[in-house]
């Protein structure tokens, strides 16, 4: 190599300036930090939560659905490789019997445990439809009688339960129905934690944990198609997200999903960890948020990948998002009022495929969307329904027609529009709900929108 040469190699590996020397040390001690901060650190959590916001702008941006028509790498077999827990109260038990033949009506036949926070009443006993025996335990109690929660017997809500368990042991059913009603949420809070470690010791070996609630509707299809693309081998935990980023936790009635791996992480890994949540739980506000937070002590965080497939909402309020058209929809919640429950089970009875999100609207006979493009205006219904903080509202709009414009002038931003008359309100969102009835109002949705959204699902339901 001659010298000419050389010295051109070294003209072009040139030192890096004080300035760029500084600002590499502080990446260094700032990734060295990072590292060394428990995994549920405020830092952590902060840069997670921005991940997720950038990740989430992506997916909202740029909706794909492609990979779920690959060939599944794990596909499952839900009757035989996954576990539901029910979490129900003395309040609502009366749900349980409806939310068990809504399961069977699609031939969902996993291994279910109810789990309730009063003893076991005389002759209780739930089943399948098939015959398969479902258990019933009085969690609260059975966490108890162990000693889990071991120095927390004279915590005010530990004592509400006991009053409770002996009022139903009684057989005093008036006091046992208003302790129910007025303190379920309060025990619900800790059933979480000990419901995944029964159902680990008594059904292990699954490859995925579903928790719910007993107003909550799970659609088995859907469920196998998310499901087949994950591996059951690594640590997934995943659901509808909610909280701020101190501590993202998915929304129970949605419905939490946790791989095994996760669960055996957790229960056969790190018990110490169990232990210090069973002793949070007596004080603790929600009881998702504490295994999403047991479960961020050992480096196991909320995926916020797959949040759209969750759904916190019955099926008469679910809003259609633009950016969910092309996915599947795995849950309803809701579904504890009147016969709720039994109307959703018998609309999807026998369901072997998929349910999208886009095909609500044709489950329960719903307007298509190609005829609001002939008939964009429709009277005395709503098709926004909810007004929230993703909503639009302007203001002094006093024509429907205006309303129709607006809606148009943002279809990135509009899918359904509803106009107020009497408060000459225009407000309009990025989804669609089925319909729901407004004396006096107009409303419609941006059909030529939601037929190009379609068009771009590789699905053909």
């Amino acid at each position: 190599m001659g010298i000419v040469e050389r010295k051109s190699i070294r003209a072009c590996i040139t030192r890096p300036s004080r300035p760029q020397k500084i600002t590499l040390a502080v990446l260094v001690l700032l990734f060295v930090f990072y590292s060394l901060t428990p995994y549920d650190s405020p830092l952590r959590s902060f840069f997670r939560f921005q991940h997720n916001v950038v990740q989430d702008y992506y997916q909202n941006a740029l909706p794909s659905d492609a990979w779920l028509f690959s060939p599944q790498p794990y596909p499952i077999d839900p009757d035989n490789d996954v576990a539901i827990i029910i979490k129900t109260g003395f309040g609502t038990r009366n749900r349980v019997p409806r939310t068990l033949q809504a399961l069977s009506n699609e031939s969902f036949f996993a291994d279910v445990l109810v789990v309730q926070d009063f003893p076991a009443l005389r002759n209780q006993y739930y089943a399948l439809s098939n015959g398969k025996k479902v258990p019933v335990i009085d969690i609260i109690g059975w966490n108890l009688d162990r000693g889990a929660l071991k120095g927390q017997e004279w915590q005010e809500r530990v004592m509400r339960y006991t009053s409770l368990a002996d009022a139903v042991e009684a057989e005093e059913w008036v006091l046992a129905d208003g302790l129910g009603k007025d303190i379920g949420w309060e025990l619900d809070a800790m059933k979480f934690l000990p419901s995944l470690e029964y159902v680990w010791q008594t059904m292990p070996k699954k490859k995925w944990y579903i928790m719910t609630d007993d107003d909550t509707y799970l659609i088995k299809s859907s469920l196998a198609l998310l499901l087949g693309h994950l591996n059951y081998a690594k640590p997934h935990f995943i659901g509808n997200p909610v909280g701020d980023y101190k501590g993202r936790f998915p929304h129970g009635g949605s419905s939490v999903v946790m791989s095994g791996a996760a669960v055996s992480r957790l229960y056969d890994g790190h018990p110490e960890v169990v232990i210090e949540g069973h002793q949070e739980s007596p004080t603790a506000i929600w009881g998702d948020k504490l295994l999403s937070t047991t479960f961020m002590k050992i480096g196991i965080y909320l995926d916020e990948t797959y949040r759209r497939f969750f759904n916190g909402e019955p099926p008469w309020m679910t809003r259609m998002w633009i950016d969910r058209f092309c996915l599947p929809l795995v849950s309803f919640h809701g579904l504890g009022s009147g016969d709720a429950m039994v109307h959703v089970g018998e609309t999807f009875r026998n369901m072997t495929e998929p349910m999208f999100w886009r095909q609500l609207g044709r489950v329960y006979g719903a307007p298509d969307f190609a005829s609001f493009v002939a008939e964009p205006i429709r009277a005395n219904i709503d098709y926004v329904g909810r007004l929230d903080e993703h909503s639009t509202t302007v203001d002094k709009v006093t024509e429907v027609e205006e309303c129709v414009k607006i809606c148009r002038e943002h279809s990135t931003g509009c899918l359904a529009w509803t106009f107020d008359p009497g408060r000459q309100q225009c407000s309009f969102g990025r989804w669609a709900i089925l319909g729901d009835h407004a004396e006096g109002r107009f409303s419609g949705i941006d059909g030529q929108t939601a037929q190009k959204i379609e068009s771009l699902c590789h699905s053909s339901p």
